[in-house]
């Protein structure tokens, strides 16, 4: 007979595995799942976990085990079901919200410094002067070498009112620069560009799905229709998703009362249709664009406006992600912080009943379907080739970054600039200074890719990130495909 679950055990792990005995205890029809299958299931994990905790050869955290081994559970079911850590759901909440209490800069690593990518337009970083391209030496007085982004993100954050003050490097200067900065609320927009294409046409670049999408897209619905815009170009390359309400929502800007937007549909939620409720807010000719990085949430909005005639889709096949997470907050579990699950409840179904998750199979899916994943385009743009080795080479390495940083101290960047034969010409002669070694058919074929990567680095360092796209536009081929449908060329 098996011994009882010590104490240790059963004390540690009661609250947590409490949580998850819903998850647990759900079963397939058929399947062999006994109320003594479960409570051994149970006995199992914690006579491994108890074990693991004493015999492994080298100490590992409670906190450690438990969180490896709840996420493993989760992640056999499918890729997008995880449970998420304090760090990794504040995270996720602070996204799909679209504001947090903090100073309003981007922060990434380039060539293994912490680096600002970009100021937020009017927040405290930005009045204060910090710039695109400032390397973060120290946050409060504490280094931030070997510090992940992770790590800083926590550190710069904090309450309203408060001040934390960042020590930058700057190009070209060989002082550092010391910014006190005061935390204050910043408002993240999903709505990261629109302005006038042409007379008529207005374009809306929508990054993300949050709650404020909604408000921040009629309002750029409602600018550009005072600036003459009866046609719209709604870019969502590159848009992963986000929250489910908000991409029903903007359906329902272009759809009549009653029409159907989406079908979710799970063994445990059953089927569920969202339909239009409201009169239609936009009804001018619309493109929408979409890529490989178009995902879920986008699908949704891009699949409901094309099954229902209302838009043309633009560019290249999207992602194929079908499912719907949901969001369960945990709460918080003393000595171990906040925690939340995303779990896989439903796959979605667009109006005309398709179904374009590529990872996941179900009895609603009729055979073959997986090989129609995603939302194909109506025209299809694709993306320009380009060299995969050199390109890898210059983004990992941080050349694009480091150039630009060095072309800022020594020239003007016009707002009609553009990375030229001389720009491009300097860039070549730069990396053969670094001992970048490539080939001039390597260099040739990612001309195109290399002109686009200048520009986001030097433009962005400059320019508010509406003129970045204004700039950008006239050479995008979607864009140009775009302007050509709606003037007509296509029809």
């Amino acid at each position: 007979m098996k011994n009882p679950i010590p104490s240790w055990a059963s004390g540690l792990l009661g609250t947590l595995l409490l949580a998850f005995t819903g998850f647990l205890a759900v079963s397939p029809a058929g399947a062999k799942d006994t109320p003594a299958a479960r409570a051994s299931s149970l006995e199992l994990f914690l006579d491994v976990y108890g074990l693991t905790r004493s015999a492994y050869v080298d100490t590992v955290e409670s906190r450690v085990l438990m969180e490896a081994a709840l996420q493993g559970m989760l992640q056999s079911l499918d890729p997008n079901s995880m449970l998420l850590t304090p760090r990794e759901y504040e995270n996720l909440r602070i996204q799909l919200e679209g504001s947090f209490e903090g100073v309003g800069i981007t922060l990434g690593q380039r060539d293994e410094r912490l680096t600002v990518i970009s100021p937020i337009e009017g927040t405290p970083a930005h009045r204060a002067g910090m710039k695109a391209g400032d390397t973060i030496v120290t946050i409060d007085g504490a280094t931030t070498e070997g510090m992940t982004t992770d790590e800083a993100v926590s550190f710069i954050r904090g309450p309203g009112g408060t001040v934390v003050t960042l020590e930058v490097l700057r190009a070209g200067m060989d002082d550092t620069l010391s910014f006190p900065i005061e935390r204050a609320m910043i408002d993240v927009p999903s709505v990261t560009a629109h302005f006038i294409l042409e007379p008529g046409v207005g374009y809306i670049r929508l990054a993300r799905f949050s709650e404020e999408s909604l408000a921040e897209v009629r309002d750029a619905m409602q600018e550009l229709s005072a600036q003459g815009a009866t046609r719209l170009v709604f870019d969502i390359r590159s848009n992963s998703g986000g929250l489910l309400n908000p991409s029903i929502e903007l359906a329902d800007l272009f759809l009549p009362a009653g029409t159907a937007i989406v079908t979710t549909r799970g063994q445990a939620v059953g089927e569920q249709i969202y339909r239009a409720r409201n009169d239609v807010f936009w009804s001018g000719e619309t493109v929408v664009l979409v890529d490989g990085g178009s995902a879920s949430s986008s699908e949704i909005f891009a699949g409901a406006l094309q099954d229902n005639g209302v838009a043309t889709i633009i560019g290249s096949r999207t992602f194929g992600k079908g499912s719907v997470q949901s969001l369960t907050d945990l709460g918080e579990y003393p000595g171990l912080g906040h925690y939340g699950v995303k779990l896989t409840t439903a796959r979605y179904y667009t109006p005309s009943g398709r179904s374009i998750d590529r990872t996941l199979r179900d009895d609603f899916m009729e055979q073959g379907a997986e090989e129609d994943w995603g939302i194909l385009p109506d025209i299809t743009v694709e993306a320009s080739e380009f060299d995969g080795r050199l390109v890898y080479l210059l983004e990992n390495e941080g050349h694009f970054f480091g150039f630009a940083g060095e072309f800022i101290i020594e020239n003007s960047v016009p707002y009609d600039f553009w990375p030229d034969d001389r720009v491009v010409e300097e860039f070549r002669l730069y990396l053969g200074l670094e001992g970048v070694e490539f080939t001039p058919l390597e260099f040739q074929e990612s001309r195109d890719y290399i002109e686009r990567a200048l520009l986001r680095e030097i433009g962005l360092r400059e320019w508010p990130m509406d003129h970045y796209y204004e700039v950008l536009s006239p050479r995008d081929p979607c864009i140009l495909a775009a302007l050509e449908h709606l003037r007509g060329g296509d029809r």
